[in-house]
Formats: C-alpha cells, sequence, structure tokens
C-alpha cells in the first residue's frame, strides 16, 4: 500500500510539473503553430431593433484553420468554415429562435476570418489587426480584441460584440484545437 501512495505522489508530481512547463511560456509563444477549429458560435443582439442573430458551426462541412506565426506576427488562415443562421427576438425575457436555416462561409485561403493579419498580446487579449477595403482606392485598418482561455490543446477565443459598436451585445466564441 505505501508503495502505492509513492508511486501515485510521484505521478501526480509529474502531472503537474508538466503542466507548469506549459504555463512558464509567454502566452505568446504558446499560441504559436497551427489551429483547427472545432466550435464558432456568435449571439449578437441589435439593441434598438430588438432582435439578435445566432450563427452555428456545420461540423461536418467546416475545416477551417489559422496559423499563428512569428517574426512577422501573422494569423493566416485556411480551410472553409460553414455556418447556419438564424434571428431570434426576446420575449418575455425567453430567446425564441425563429429557424438556423440561413448559411454563409469563411474562405480562410482568402483572408476570410475574425482572426487575420498581424497579432500581439495585449493584458493578457489578443489583439488582431487587419485592413479591410472600402472602395477602390481606399482601406481601413481595424482590430479585433478577443480573450484568451488556453488549456492543452485547446484555444478559446471569445470576442464581446459590442467593440463592434454600442448597438449591439452578445458574444462571439471560437474554439480550435492544436494540430
Amino acid at each position: 500500500m505505501k508503495q502505492l501512495k509513492v508511486c501515485l505522489l510521484a505521478f501526480l508530481v509529474m502531472a503537474c510539473s508538466k503542466d507548469d512547463t506549459a504555463s512558464d511560456l509567454p502566452l505568446d509563444e504558446q499560441l504559436l503553430g497551427k489551429w483547427t477549429m472545432t466550435n464558432y458560435y456568435d449571439d449578437h443582439y441589435f439593441v434598438q431593433d430588438e432582435y439578435g442573430i445566432i450563427e452555428q458551426i456545420v461540423p461536418d462541412e467546416t475545416d477551417y484553420e489559422i496559423e499563428f506565426i512569428d517574426n512577422p506576427k501573422e494569423i493566416k488562415t485556411t480551410g472553409f468554415l460553414k455556418y447556419n443562421w438564424g434571428e431570434y427576438e426576446i420575449v418575455n425575457g425567453e430567446k425564441v429562435v425563429e429557424n438556423l436555416d440561413g448559411f454563409n462561409t469563411w474562405q480562410g485561403d482568402e483572408g476570410d476570418g475574425l482572426h487575420t493579419g498581424t497579432w500581439r498580446i495585449e493584458n493578457g487579449k489578443l489583439i488582431s489587426t487587419d485592413v479591410s477595403q472600402q472602395g477602390p482606392d481606399e482601406f481601413e485598418e481595424y482590430s479585433i480584441i478577443s480573450s484568451i482561455e488556453l488549456k492543452g490543446d485547446v484555444l478559446t477565443l471569445t470576442i464581446d460584440n459590442s467593440q463592434f459598436g454600442s448597438h449591439l451585445t452578445g458574444e462571439i466564441i471560437i474554439e480550435y484545437k492544436r494540430l
């Protein structure tokens, strides 16, 4: 029995020290590499118009990946995301979803996605910055701020939709698994 306790204690010490080593790396180093999307969920509510939209991944038709690259710090995207969407309204405090019968896509090979362009870690948050074309010769830079949760090989990025304007509430949750 004493040997069993010693073996169990040794196992726990080794397991804990392995986790501690990974978390000792700076967060930007922990993110480096390729990640495949496992979940996409967006619930944004238009405050003034009093309706919302939910978007959910179609897992069997999604192979979207991101890659965090260092020097320069860029995010590259590949693959394809398909998601269903539908409108909802709040009735007596409850969310009433009509149907998730619409769909849309991201083409990672064309740079579609929320996390594209350059990236940095600031105060424990991921900030990705890119440009969007507004007209034939007009471009606008924008940034998206995401909270980060990293547990082993699972990366969860959460975006507060209010950063896109005071007319929006809700959040976007995207989960990735390290390749």
